[in-house]
């Protein structure tokens, strides 16, 4: 033990071996002309000395404690170029690397300063990197980095950092910086060697996102970084906790729907707000009072005469419903889901606290579905994304409550969009006849869902007849949705009661699938495919014969 400690090196000799350190390392030279004459076995061996013989507090203390930092930036900046450089493979597996010892080297240097230094060690780190001008050589950044982040340095203080960074960039002008270092941030985002982060530490890059996409010009340059702000923005999200992905979706959906900007940015920057919706989930009791709160915000904003705003709260409050179980186009446009027939469609389970909030929210969600059916049901990609939200209402919570609820909302649509004689629509005026086919399709497709999910006799029976009476005289009121129609001479396109729901006969069939208890019908299995490989991974028979098995 007293020969370890008379190993240890005073602060005197400390700071000789950093001055001998500098000079080996050529770091008053420029950078252009630095690496041939850097002495690199002689530089890494006094290095290897000091990190492993300096008392931490030492190195602490020393005024020389950043050029060692320094020095160590500019060894493991080669071995990176070297790396990265080496024309092939085979020399790097036989011959050993320049500067190998360099990573090692500076990430010892690196714990002897964290954390007690952290701060001071990651602003001398990007100082290097600016001072050398390595922002453009983004490779080298991104392995310098995540070498930091390997030690495990706070990746909340180095995103800190990096945005601090970028902004000097945008005050300064210099978009190509900007770009560059947006490149490195979304490069080094890699979760294993990144803490969960909290929301607001994001609000700053969300600033800059948001204004990146309300410029609306090509011509402004921050304009042109939006891409970047996204990417950098989606990363980041996915590393928020439960909690903290709550309290992001409150800071953003006021950005997203309450400021002002045009269509098409709006719909730009719905995009992220759609991601980050996608990752949270309503199915934590303890999250109730937030959900509850997310869900009415986007519920009011539903009922917008905006067609932006009332297309995109649908859209986020789909992937807030969604557990991400049924392929994003399964319920992409209205179709019929015929009874025999099988879809890859996972029904949700555990629904005890969706069904909740699906129950504090029912009146309000049938009052501003009936409004957005009355603004906007003229545009088909309105018509889909409302039959998607109801698709995914019916996955996620299929239960009793949640058809019926279903159910009377849409026999009020089909009531206010019937037409009588060709004469103008109930409640509604100066929508196409081409529309009102679209509405009656979309309430089909719902239904016909709806029959497929339960699978009880008598429910399935009287949908059916409804289809099969429309597809012999009116199949413009059936899936799928269509641009313009055509009609033959034999197809109606007045109001006959036996092509459209009745209360009563639907009400029966609900009333004998959930009271009575019918019996249900059993689902039907996946077909195996005669391809070469099935959906199980295994051999078709044809193969097997070739391979002899």
């Amino acid at each position: 033990m007293e020969a370890n400690k008379r190993k240890k090196l005073t602060p005197a000799k400390t700071r000789r071996l950093a001055d001998k350190l500098k000079t080996a390392c050529a770091i008053y030279l420029d950078p252009t002309i630095r690496s041939p004459n850097i002495q690199r076995e002689k530089a890494l061996k006094v290095l290897r000395k000091i990190v492993r013989r300096s008392p931490r507090d030492v190195i602490q203390y020393i005024p020389e404690r950043d050029a060692i930092l320094e020095c160590s930036l500019v060894l493991v900046q080669n071995y990176v170029a070297h790396i990265r450089l080496r024309p092939s493979a085979f020399g790097r597996h036989f011959r050993k690397e320049p500067f190998s010892d360099a990573k090692a080297l500076f990430q010892g240097v690196i714990n002897l300063l964290i954390p007690e230094l952290q701060d001071e060690v990651i602003d001398t780190i990007l100082a290097f990197l600016q001072t050398e001008n390595l922002w453009k050589v983004e490779f080298i950044c991104v392995e310098i980095l995540l070498f930091v982040l390997e030690c495990h340095s706070p990746s909340a203080l180095v995103l800190s950092k990096l945005i601090d960074q970028i902004e000097r960039f945008l005050g300064a002008s210099d978009v190509g910086q900007v770009r560059h270092v947006l490149s490195v941030l979304q490069n080094v985002t890699v979760p294993q060697h990144w803490d969960m982060l909290e929301y607001s530490e994001l609000s700053k890059l969300l600033r800059f996102y948001h204004s990146s996409v309300t410029i609306g010009t090509s011509r402004n340059q921050i304009y042109e970084l939006r891409r970047g702000f996204e990417r950098c923005l989606k990363n980041l999200i996915a590393l928020l906790s439960m909690w903290d992905l709550y309290g992001f979706c409150i800071t953003v959906l006021p950005l997203a729907f309450d400021t002002e900007m045009s269509d098409e940015a709006r719909i730009e920057f719905g995009s992220t707000v759609e991601y980050a919706a996608s990752k949270v989930s309503l199915y934590s009791p303890s999250c109730f009072p937030s959900a509850s709160l997310v869900v009415e915000y986007l519920l009011r904003h539903i009922a917008s005469e905006d067609a932006t705003r009332c297309i995109l709260a649908c859209k986020v409050l789909s992937k807030l419903l969604d557990r991400g179980l049924n392929e994003p186009g399964q319920f992409q446009s209205p179709k019929v889901f015929h009874i025999d027939t099988y879809y890859p469609i996972a029904l949700a389970t555990d629904v005890a606290t969706l069904r909740r909030l699906f129950i504090a929210h029912r009146v309000l969600l049938e009052q501003v579905l009936l409004q957005a059916f009355d603004h906007h049901s003229h545009r088909q990609m309105h018509l889909e994304v409302f039959y998607q939200l109801l698709c995914t209402l019916l996955v996620e919570i299929p239960d009793g409550f949640t058809d019926a609820a279903v159910v009377c909302m849409l026999l009020e649509v089909q009531k206010r969009f019937q037409c009588i004689r060709n004469e103008p629509l109930k409640h509604s005026t100066n929508i196409a006849t081409e529309s009102s086919n679209r509405i009656h399709a979309t309430i089909m497709a719902v239904m016909t869902l709806i029959s497929w999910i339960e699978r009880t006799g008598s429910l399935n029976e009287y949908v059916t007849r409804i289809l099969k009476a429309r597809y012999d005289t009116a199949p413009h009121l059936n899936p799928p949705l269509r641009e313009r129609y055509t009609y033959a001479p034999h197809h109606v396109s007045w109001y006959e009661k036996d092509l459209f729901f009745d209360k009563l006969e639907i009400r029966f069939g609900l009333w004998k699938c959930f009271r009575i208890g019918e019996p249900k019908m059993p689902r039907p299995l996946r077909k195996r495919t005669n391809s070469n490989t099935d959906r199980r991974g295994r051999l078709s028979g044809t193969l097997k014969l070739i391979a002899g098995i």
